[in-house]
């Protein structure tokens, strides 16, 4: 499962991909270390930077940005005491004597350990990388507060951060590690896409005119697979607004069917339009238990459509949410390519989970699973050497649809 260093180019962001660890780099402007919003160090990734920046040192950096953090927040408040002031400080001193003094300043030194400001998710500083910059070439440490759990929305804006900084810093060339500590749910494919849909928002928000080139390190063969491939293009799938039965000139419409209710939805508009010849014929192959079904598209070949075919859900293998999706796709491309040798096939997305599920799923399982599902499906059957000429994804929801565009193109 193994792949070579690959290379995917968003606009100016260059993205190279490749295994390894993250202080294995050499010659970069930037590695990036990730921490909690404490700023405490933490097992991984954070303590081997540590380790081999010179934990002393990078622990006094730490020390500073939190100063400076702190007196910024006082000055936003109104907090900074103006020269000439009143101190109380000062009072203390010339009241108390020398032991008591001492005692009560190491208390408001505990006191203000205590009440540590707590850094917001996505801030990003720079400080110097110290030993690594001696024995690798490592020119600079970019720190960014690093979400404390897998969260979409927040992991994009860190990164988003970490380019927005890289970039005023005149950075070429930055290595970013996986962000957020993983659980028994770690999808590598899922965290790629928000790195990729990262790199997107960024590009189109800015409009990057220097190139950077950003190095994703992945200590695991698992880790690089779902990176690599999640950034590589698949150019011959489109998606389309247009609903799926006023779509024309393909060869095969996909039908996905709930029996529980075969009429709600795309699967009933695309009943009511090819007609009762097409409803006929898939209640005489329900009745034999056949859960896929092939069907000339009747009415529909007016549109220059050829043929339907039908999937009849729920799914009721145990199997879990993503293997039931790709069971679904990697049947549809197989029927199309080897019994019915076609090169272009239409997909409503949207219509997929009620009828392959037994229940409702959400919105955020939508813009995850399914278009990744896709994609693996669309992979695995290119390593047989096989592609269709044509996958046009009829979506209308435009979050969903701009998720899928990122993700193929």
């Amino acid at each position: 499962m193994q792949l070579s260093t690959s290379i995917a180019k968003i606009s100016n962001i260059n993205v190279n991909i490749q295994s390894g660890n993250i202080t294995e780099q050499q010659d970069v402007d930037a590695i990036v270390l990730p921490t909690n919003p404490l700023l405490f160090k933490e097992p991984g990734v954070s303590a081997e930077i540590f380790q081999k920046c010179g934990q002393d040192k990078l622990e006094k950096a730490l020390k500073k940005l939190k100063e400076k953090e702190k007196q910024k927040r006082k000055q936003e408040n109104g907090q900074i005491e103006q020269p000439g002031l009143f101190n109380n400080k000062k009072e203390k001193q010339l009241i108390l004597d020398f032991s008591q003094f001492l005692a009560m300043k190491q208390q408001e030194e505990q006191e203000e350990e205590i009440e540590d400001i707590r850094f917001n998710i996505g801030y990003v500083d720079c400080v110097k990388s110290y030993k690594l910059k001696i024995e690798r070439q490592i020119q600079n440490i970019l720190i960014v507060v690093e979400p404390e759990n897998f969260n979409e929305q927040l992991i994009v804006q860190s990164i988003k951060n970490i380019i927005i900084k890289s970039h005023a810093l005149g950075f070429k060339k930055v290595a970013v590690p996986i962000l957020c500590q993983f659980d028994d749910n770690f999808e590598p494919k899922v965290w790629a896409f928000q790195y990729k849909k990262a790199f997107f928002d960024v590009q189109q928000q800015l409009q990057l005119k220097n190139e950077i080139e950003i190095i994703i390190p992945c200590h695991t063969e698992e880790i690089l697979y779902g990176f690599q491939k999640t950034f590589q293009s698949s150019e011959y799938v489109k998606t389309t607004n247009i609903y799926i039965t006023d779509i024309s000139n393909v060869e095969v419409l996909v039908n996905p069917v709930n029996q529980n209710n075969p009429y709600f939805g795309a699967s009933g508009k695309i009943i009511e339009k090819a007609g009762s010849a097409l409803e006929q014929d898939i209640r005489q192959q329900v009745v034999r238990g056949n859960k896929w079904i092939l069907s000339k598209s009747f009415r529909l070949q007016e549109q220059n459509i050829k043929y339907i075919l039908t999937f009849i859900g729920p799914v009721q293998q145990r199997k879990t949410r993503a293997d039931k999706l790709q069971y679904f796709f990697q049947k549809i491309l197989q029927i199309c390519n080897d019994q019915l040798k076609v090169e272009s096939i239409c997909i409503p997305l949207l219509a997929i989970p009620q009828a392959i599920f037994e229940q409702k799923e959400n919105q955020n399982f939508l813009l995850n699973r399914i278009p990744l599902a896709l994609k693996d499906a669309i992979l695995e059957f290119e390593k047989q050497k096989k592609k269709h000429k044509q996958i046009l994804i009829s979506i209308q929801d435009d979050q969903l649809r701009e998720f899928c565009i990122q993700l193929f193109q």
